[in-house]
């Protein structure tokens, strides 16, 4: 566990993340104190419940999104209650298989990481619609960044009165050493071929065409995110954009178009029992 541990911490540096600046603290400043023995092993996560009662509706299927979502099984699903799109994919598999007419995402997670996320939400969409199933997204807590990738491919999306929704953009974490070296009497000297090989300069500080390329690359994963967002949500690319990564309360989100319809636990349920049984689906 331990070496997992420290593989996912190197890859939360220096990567893009779609997860929101709160949850990226969290899960770094858990990650370094558990790679420092500074804390104690910390207890697996329960993931979020789903509304109580959901589990029992006929050809319905839930899907916990919950805590730091990665590509691939990690090792920190174990320790937090995370998930992987690898992990979510075979739910919709197994759901499917099982007869399921409507799968249902309860969410509550700050995001992730940015690779895989597109392919995977779009991957899911297409196994739905294949199979002619509902895909319905609830939030109970927080949609953010990798989430509402996930969220904004569902048929439609349901608020709890007092979630969160949106953190729509791109996060890339660095850490410049070379202050701390300089005092320590340290200079990083590197023999390479490639002008562009070595992301510092003499100093150790980051080369700013090094962080100008970054910053590039922010910028692409930016557009291909609001892209999917649009694609999906009929919302223009400007309007997405305007967001400017916020999150939002779920009437705000309700009014900026990021979620369809605000119900509590109690009413979602309803909600889902009235779909299943061919009823009327105005909340």
């Amino acid at each position: 566990m331990a070496h997992k541990l420290f593989k996912l911490t190197q890859k939360l540096y220096g990567t893009p993340h779609l997860v929101s600046q709160q949850g990226f603290s969290n899960i770094t400043n858990y990650l370094t104190a558990r790679n420092t023995n500074m804390m104690l092993p910390m207890a697996p996560t329960e993931p979020v419940e789903a509304p109580d009662d959901l589990d029992d509706i006929s050809g319905v299927g839930v899907i916990e999104v919950c805590g730091p979502l990665t590509n691939k099984e990690s090792g920190w699903e174990a320790i937090c209650g995370g998930c992987s799109y690898e992990g979510i994919l075979s739910q919709v598999d197994d759901m499917i298989e099982q007869g399921a007419t409507c799968i249902i995402l309860n969410m509550d997670s700050p995001g992730g990481e940015a690779y895989g996320i597109f392919l995977a939400a779009e991957e899911m969409r297409k196994k739905c619609d294949a199979a002619g199933v509902s895909l319905i997204g609830y939030v109970d807590g927080c949609c953010a960044s990798a989430c509402y990738a996930l969220a904004c491919v569902c048929d439609e999306i349901v608020a709890n009165p007092f979630a969160e929704v949106g953190s729509i953009g791109v996060l890339i974490a660095l850490t410049d050493c070379s202050k701390n070296m300089e005092q320590e009497g340290y200079k990083p000297v590197f023999v390479s071929a490639g002008s562009q090989k070595i992301p510092y300069a003499e100093d150790g500080s980051f080369r700013p065409e090094f962080l100008a390329d970054l910053q590039t690359k922010v910028d692409s994963l930016y557009n291909a995110f609001a892209e999917h967002v649009s694609k999906f949500t009929g919302l223009s690319v400007e309007d997405i954009k305007a967001t400017e990564a916020r999150t939002f309360m779920a009437k705000d989100a309700l009014a900026k178009g990021l979620v369809n319809q605000i119900m509590s636990n109690s009413e979602f349920v309803d909600y889902i029992v009235s779909k299943q049984m061919g009823g009327s689906t105005d909340a």
